[in-house]
């Protein structure tokens, strides 16, 4: 769907928008002119020592770099490592009940009323800390954690809720047997304690599947519908993995997409599918994954976008330098298009999020073009996913209304990028009663055809504003349409 509101009424893009360099040095990549900011991630346990003493030497030292660079960050502090002497209040299985658990005593009971008013204090003191530094300004936003079972990880199975599977320290009593209920009130605690602790002041960014949880406070609904609560996950890849991972996704298409809170997003795994000691099975090359997932968030409205260190670090290669330099041109301007510096639709169909992934623009149905993958060398970043143009067929396009209206009387570059295949020509309609030829050279290679027309000859009829038409078969990945770089 089209944005399409008026100039007046749109928001700004986000003030912070751009790349974030993540699981990387602190400032390994500042030469790089793509990187906006960066992140600090500390561990409770080095964070809370004692039972009443909490250090935030390390916090502050990592802000004072970001503020003295002037560089945002994201702050998180996570639970893999939870304070040695929660051990000795709390019971704990013998077993770790998440990867993300480090350290060999197992896990800790989390919804036991010693764990549970251990962290509520402990945020409390957290968003204290922070709202007093003196360079709280470098804060993008607090990632909420849960801290439960590792960072992230809440669910017990089965089989290891028994009570009688749960070491008790001494004088202990354990606590109740662990049920969804129990774990739902828990969280709904750790976000009230989060808004308490740092809002107004500072941005808190929740979980995007909060907004799946029927059980969350509708008061928490509505801080994220006013933007007063950011949302945020560690999904992003080319596309969702599953139908529960798409449900979150679409929770950044309905709240950031529409421009209603701000959105961070960071990617599951670096491009060769490594995290955590582990690598995922990758179906297109680096270079594609890289940059599709980049496109995925653009499309569900991520306006700050977290890219491994070890993704950044091959920014030396085109590909992936040209996928990064695209992401940070466009990100945080989706609900933005008088002011956007672009609107595009690259092409795909795909398992999950079915269709194009787009960007203020849209492509008009009945074209008759399927759906490929893996089109085009490996070595090029476009081909992971792409849409064939039947010869004799057209391909339509029509673009948001604001971003047309932000043109008018003014210049714009059309551009198609195509898989260069065959022989014959393709035809674009660019409105105004002008047409361009492009013919095929039969390279095998993605090329990029661009050509200037004037912002009042986009439109066409049929509320379409440019048009591909094929005399022979075309592989297509992107049309796009941008102000004069």
């Amino acid at each position: 769907m089209l944005i399409g509101v008026a100039a007046a009424a749109e928001p700004a893009p986000h003030a912070r928008r751009g790349l974030y360099a993540i699981w990387a040095p602190r400032g390994r990549f500042d030469d790089l002119d793509f990187v906006t900011g960066g992140q600090i991630c500390l561990q409770w346990q080095n964070v809370q020592p004692a039972p009443d003493r909490y250090d935030f030497a390390a916090l502050d030292a990592a802000l004072a770099w970001y503020h003295e660079a002037n560089r945002p960050t994201t702050v998180q502090v996570n639970g893999n490592r939870k304070p040695e002497w929660l051990y000795d209040r709390v019971p704990r299985h013998p077993e770790r009940l998440s990867h993300q658990i480090t350290g060999s005593k197992g896990s800790l009971q989390y919804w036991h009323p010693a764990h549970e008013q251990a962290y509520l204090a402990f945020v409390e003191a957290y968003g204290k800390h922070v709202r007093q530094s003196p360079y709280r300004s470098a804060v993008l936003g607090i990632r909420l954690n849960f801290n439960a079972l590792g960072t992230e990880h809440m669910h017990v199975k089965p089989r290891d809720r028994d009570r009688g599977q749960w070491v008790c320290p001494p004088g202990v009593e354990p606590g109740p047997t662990w049920t969804r209920a129990i774990m739902e009130a828990y969280k709904q605690k750790v976000v009230r304690a989060f808004r308490r602790a740092f809002a107004p002041d500072v941005l808190v960014l929740v979980r995007n599947n909060i907004v799946l949880d029927a059980s969350t406070d509708p008061a928490v609904m509505k801080a994220i519908e006013r933007g007063e609560l950011g949302l945020f996950h560690t999904s992003s890849e080319v596309e969702p993995r599953a139908p529960s991972t798409e449900k979150r996704y679409r929770a950044f298409l309905t709240y950031g997409r529409q421009g209603q809170t701000a959105v961070y997003a960071e990617s599951w795994a670096d491009a060769k599918g490594r995290h955590g000691g582990t690598t995922d099975p990758r179906w297109c090359s680096p270079c594609q994954w890289n940059y599709w997932r980049l496109l995925v968030d653009l499309h569900c409205g991520v306006s700050c976008i977290g890219v491994y260190g070890s993704d950044l670090a091959r920014a030396s290669d085109r590909e992936f330098r040209s996928a990064f330099e695209f992401a940070a041109a466009h990100v945080g301007y989706h609900a933005s298009p008088s002011v956007a510096p672009g609107a595009w639709v690259a092409l795909r169909e795909g398992r999950f999020l079915k269709g194009d992934y787009t960007f203020l623009m849209q492509r008009l149905p009945g074209d008759g073009s399927r759906a490929v993958q893996n089109a085009g060398p490996d070595g090029q970043r476009f081909g992971a996913w792409a849409r064939v143009l039947e010869a004799g067929r057209t391909m339509r396009f029509a673009i948001d209304p604001a971003f047309v209206r932000s043109l008018a009387a003014g210049t714009a570059v059309v551009e198609v990028v195509y898989l260069d295949k065959g022989s014959g020509a393709f035809l674009v309609c660019l409105g105004g009663g002008r047409t361009v030829s492009t013919p095929l050279r039969d390279t095998g290679r993605w090329q990029t055809a661009s050509w200037k027309t004037s912002g009042d000859d986009l439109s066409l009829n049929d509320g379409a504003h440019l048009a591909v038409r094929t005399e022979g078969g075309l592989v297509l990945h992107m049309v796009r349409v941008s102000r004069p770089r």
